[in-house]
């Protein structure tokens, strides 16, 4: 079923349906008869808005219902030293050696870790977030082990068993080995629902395919437990596949209906007919058995200007989610009025429609009475210029804070990027997919290239800081144009943290995939696509095979092709997100450096002209990984700031710039990382330890806590689970960090040692290490430098510790 009516692709969409009144939630009743759930896994840092907004339609007509986020109780069970050692006590695979004592060290800490991750400390604390972070893994690391062919993270539970197959869902319902939900669930989910004996019906939404393992397991043990029970299944993921399911299918065992498209309609009239004894049929969007057909009714479409304010009450605040607040979901519209061409959104969303702004405010207004929440996120597949224009006239001189994401507009300029900033708003996220004109009309974005550096500008200028979508790979763009994207992205970064003082912007990009329910796949001949037969066992499916069979386009100008000669080493520097914080934390750091954009003035002050008489040496808190070639990338994970500085440099400190820099450039060059606090002066009274350069015969050297040397193949790399770093050595580093780890053991390094308390601090125990000078003995004389500077950077990488003569230790990076 496809969405009719829908809006034209202008900045004119219809007129916002009218505010609702923002009626207060009913008490919770004692014995619920309706059930909602969201399954995991969902956003681990914030509540899905479906369920809430659900719970408050049913409790609006007078419904005892009650809401049970299932996702945040599984990541809270599981992130928890009990829950952690419950799960694994009750697998029949075992771990041992190592990396038991690694489980158990991390699955010790993890109360303190998950507790520090949702207090307001982790926002600005960015090393300790990175810690805390790293020890959560390390436990769903060790429970992915014991769960064979599984990879658990805070984004997805990835199992043996894929949800691309109805069959394989099927198996995964009813395989304790392979299936973790099957164990939790019997711990947060039956209790549960042996607490409501009146349950009549149960509602599982699923948003995603990651959540349809989960809810079929969940659908389980409601048919055990409830068996006089109505389950049915809705959500974005269930209203894609659901043309797909035939009569017979195997999830009508375990479901008794679907709910197509929106939800709030139908989910009324559905228990209003259940409770009352009548069949399912003629309810809206909805999908249920009936003999031997499906039998199938049209949706309807909701009118925002009714929707209640969503009910989050049932849901745990305080405690439940993996950020601080946490940030509250909301709407100012539903679906979007553009149809790019590789976008399915208008399929599953129906008809785009806006709220009026001032039933927004009026809704953020409740909720922060409710909750005494001042942070929300805008869950609108578009936020439209008129959207934020009506929201920046009813947000103005309130104490909240927001983001959202929207487009490149012609009409986005400073006059409203400050009337955003002035509401609250402190952070969009905008598709910027490609920075190539031919590429963006190729996709059907409707955006001229010629308008994104100005609209980033302006929001730079005011001080919200911007996330960047790009997708690699479209069919018909060429490998130079997507370097054009990604060096215009990080170029965009740079000038928003050095031009505008906003250190918060972020990009992410992202291989392109060919959606089923795409306007690619409903026409790949306009596109140049040949579509491969789908693998028959694969009936869930969304993502297509494809072959491209049109041209590639040649660099044209001296500026294309100056990339396309770049664009190897582009692409292989290009950003990498595996180790940025979730969107929700980028938005809070955003809003806890709220002011500092107005002069953007630099964190060190720029140095005076005898600077460069000045002794310089590394500055704690960088983080330094190698790179090919000559050239040394210097992290400062607070900031996010990068720089690339000639090794030659780095291991001639510290020193004067007279002294150690061969032309103006390099000049340049130290100036710029002495700016940026890459380094600082070399007082007299500098005490602690910054750089190998300073090392003594008689300092120790050591493993940190939670490092260990690891050995694949023909490689050797050093691994820390407390920083999640992880650095390939080459044959004379394995050489050094082996004896080193050979002189550390007993002292907690490499043995998983380390307890709650220790997490976030530096530990050493007694005796043990290699000093500096014995290490140095064994080494040429001409090598010397090379291995002072690889010291150093295991030091400022935390793989190594240091210890001086009276025993006390060296901090040497990560300031708090």
């Amino acid at each position: 079923m496809h969405p009719r009516n829908p809006a034209p692709p202008s900045d004119t969409p219809p007129t916002p349906d009218t505010p609702a009144t923002a009626d207060a939630p009913d008490t919770a009743p004692s014995s619920p008869r309706v059930l909602l759930i969201n399954p995991p896994l969902w956003n681990p840092y914030a509540p899905h808005l479906a369920v809430p907004l659900l719970l408050a339609v049913l409790r609006r007509h007078g419904v005892a219902a009650r809401a049970l986020d299932l996702s945040a109780e599984t990541m809270r069970h599981l992130l928890s030293r009990d829950g952690a050692g419950d799960y694994a006590a009750h697998r029949s695979e075992t771990l041992t050696g190592r990396s038991l004592d690694q489980f158990e060290a991390a699955r010790s800490a993890v109360d303190r870790a998950a507790a520090f991750l949702r207090s307001p400390a982790s926002v600005e604390d960015i090393d300790g977030h990175r810690a805390a972070t790293a020890v959560c893994h390390a436990v769903l690391d060790g429970m992915a082990a014991l769960t064979p062919g599984s990879r658990l993270s805070f984004d997805r539970f990835d199992l043996r068993h894929r949800p691309v197959s109805s069959a394989q869902v099927m198996r995964a319902v009813t395989d304790p080995v392979h299936n973790p939900y099957l164990h939790v669930f019997e711990r947060v989910l039956v209790p549960r629902l042996r607490a409501l004996p009146d349950l009549e019906v149960v509602g599982l939404s699923v948003s995603a395919d990651s959540q349809l393992i989960a809810a079929l397991t969940a659908a389980r043990l409601v048919r055990r437990e409830r068996p006089g029970a109505h389950i049915t299944l809705g959500g974005n993921f269930v209203t894609r596949i659901a043309d797909r399911l035939r009569p017979g299918h195997p999830f009508f065992t375990l479901v008794d209906s679907l709910v197509c498209y929106e939800g709030e309609e139908s989910v009324v009239a559905l228990v209003d007919r259940l409770l009352s004894g009548r069949s399912p049929h003629g309810v809206p969007g909805i999908v249920v058995p009936d003999g031997d057909t499906l039998h199938r009714c049209p949706p309807v479409t909701a009118s925002l200007g009714e929707l209640p304010v969503p009910d989050f009450t049932d849901h745990p605040l305080t405690d439940g989610y993996l950020a601080p607040g946490p940030v509250l979901p909301v709407i100012a519209s539903r679906s979007c009025a553009w149809k790019c061409a590789f976008c399915a959104i208008p399929f599953a969303s129906d008809a785009f429609r806006m709220r009026a702004p001032e039933a927004v405010v009026a809704e953020l207004d409740e909720l922060h009475r409710r909750h005494g929440i001042r942070h929300f996120q805008f869950v609108d597949e578009i936020l439209t210029v008129r959207s934020m224009r009506g929201l920046a006239r009813g947000l103005a001189g309130r104490d909240y804070r927001w983001y959202g994401e929207t487009r490149f507009s012609p009409t986005i300029d400073r006059r409203l990027t400050n009337a955003l900033y002035a509401a609250g708003c402190r952070r969009l996220d905008l598709g910027l997919e490609s920075y190539n004109q031919d590429v963006l009309d190729r996709m059907r974005k409707d955006i001229k290239a010629s308008w994104i550096a100005p609209n980033l500008d302006a929001l730079l200028a005011s001080g919200i800081s911007v996330h960047l979508f790009g997708i690699a790979g479209f069919p018909g763009e060429a490998r130079w144009q997507t370097a054009r994207t990604v060096e215009f992205a990080a170029a965009s970064l740079a000038r928003s943290r050095e031009r505008y003082g906003v250190p918060d912007s972020t990009f992410g990009i992202g291989p392109f995939v060919l959606d089923a329910l795409s306007p690619v796949a409903a026409a790949p001949e306009e596109y140049q696509v040949r579509l491969e037969p789908p693998d028959p066992g694969e009936d869930l499916q969304m993502a297509l095979r494809y072959d491209y069979v049109g041209p590639v386009p040649q660099p044209g100008g001296a500026e294309d092709r100056d990339i396309a000669a770049r664009a190897d080493r582009i692409l292989s520097g290009s950003p990498d997100s595996a180790d940025r914080p979730a969107e929700e934390v980028v938005f809070l750091r955003a809003d806890s450096r709220r002011g500092s954009h107005r002069t953007a003035p630099p964190r060190v002050p720029c140095p005076g002209p005898r600077w460069d008489h000045m002794a310089l040496r590394p500055a704690g808190g960088w983080v330094v990984r190698l790179r090919d070639g000559d050239r040394t990338l210097l992290y400062e994970p607070r900031d996010g700031a990068l720089l690339s500085l000639p090794s030659r440099l780095l291991d001639a400190l510290p020193g004067r710039a007279v002294d150690v820099c061969r032309d103006q450039a390099e000049r340049t060059l130290l100036r710029a990382a002495l700016h940026h606090r890459c380094l600082e002066a070399a007082g007299p009274d500098a005490r602690t330890l910054t750089s190998a350069a300073q090392l003594t015969g008689d300092l120790r050297l050591r493993l940190a806590p939670g490092t260990r040397l690891v050995h694949e193949g023909t490689d050797t790399f050093l691994t820390s689970w407390i920083t999640g770093q992880r650095l390939r050595l080459s044959a004379s580093g394995a050489a050094a960090a082996r004896l080193i780890a050979d002189a550390s053991e007993g002292t907690g390094a490499d043995k998983g040692a380390d307890t709650a308390e220790d997490v976030g601090r530096d530990r050493h125990g007694g005796g043990g290490g290699l000093e500096w000078a014995e290490l140095a003995a064994r080494c040429a004389p001409e090598s010397l430098p090379r291995l002072r500077a690889f010291v150093w950077r295991l030091l400022i990488a935390r793989f190594l510790s240091v210890e001086s003569p009276d025993r006390s230790a060296h901090r040497v990076a990560g300031r708090r």
